[in-house]
C-alpha cells in the first residue's frame, strides 16, 4: 500500500513539474464552427438542398392523399347498394387496383424520404469532417508558431452538465485568432475559385 502510494506521489509530482513546463491554449470550438465562413456557406447549401427535398415528397405525398381519396371514393362506389351487382364488382376491382397504386405511392413516398434523409445525413458529416480538418490544421500550426503542448476545447460540458473547463486566463483563448485565419484563408480561396 505505501509503495503504491509513493508511485501516484511520485507520478502526481513529475506531472506537476512537466505541467509548469507545458504551454496550454483554450479554443470554443462550438463558436469557431458557428463563425466559419464556410460553416455558414455549406449549411446554406444543404438548407437549399433539403428544401428540394422537401419539395419534392410534398408533391409525392400531394399525389398520395389523392390516390387515397380516388381509393375511398370507389370503395364506397363497390358498396352502394343503388349499383347493380356487375358494376359494385367492376368498381371493387377497380378500388383493388386503387389501393395497389396507393400501397406503391406509399413506399416511393417512405423510400424517397429514408433515402434522402441518408443523403443529407452523410452530406453533413463529409461538410463536418472537412471543416474539422481545417480547424485542426489552422490549430496546429497556431500551436507549432506559438509553442502550445495542448490545447484545450471550453464548449463541451461533462456527462454533469458542467463546463470542461471552469476557468482560464483570457490570454490563454486562441479562438478568435483561429477565426479570423479560417475566414481569410476561405475568403482567399473562394477568390481564387471566382
Amino acid at each position: 500500500m505505501k509503495k503504491r502510494f509513493l508511485t501516484l506521489l511520485c507520478a502526481f509530482c513529475a506531472l506537476s513539474l512537466s505541467a509548469a513546463e507545458m504551454k496550454v491554449a483554450v479554443i470554443d470550438m462550438g463558436r469557431v464552427f458557428q463563425e466559419y465562413t464556410k460553416t455558414k456557406v455549406n449549411e446554406a447549401r444543404l438548407k437549399k438542398q433539403a428544401e428540394i427535398f422537401k419539395d419534392y415528397s410534398t408533391r409525392l405525398s400531394d399525389q398520395l392523399k389523392k390516390l387515397q381519396s380516388e381509393f375511398k371514393d370507389l370503395r364506397d362506389a363497390s358498396q352502394n347498394m343503388a349499383y347493380t351487382a356487375a358494376e359494385r364488382e367492376n368498381r371493387r376491382l377497380n378500388a383493388a387496383d386503387k389501393y395497389a397504386q396507393v400501397t406503391a405511392k406509399e413506399k416511393e413516398l417512405r423510400d424517397y424520404n429514408r433515402e434522402k434523409q441518408a443523403e443529407l445525413r452523410a452530406e453533413y458529416e463529409k461538410m463536418r469532417d472537412g471543416i474539422l480538418k481545417d480547424i485542426e490544421k489552422v490549430v496546429a500550426a497556431k500551436c507549432v508558431t506559438e509553442g502550445y503542448m495542448i490545447v484545450i476545447d471550453k464548449s463541451g460540458k461533462t456527462l454533469n452538465n458542467i463546463p470542461t473547463v471552469v476557468y482560464h486566463n483570457a490570454a490563454l483563448d486562441i479562438t478568435t485568432p483561429v477565426i479570423r485565419t479560417l475566414n481569410t484563408g476561405f475568403s482567399r480561396k473562394d477568390k481564387n475559385r471566382k
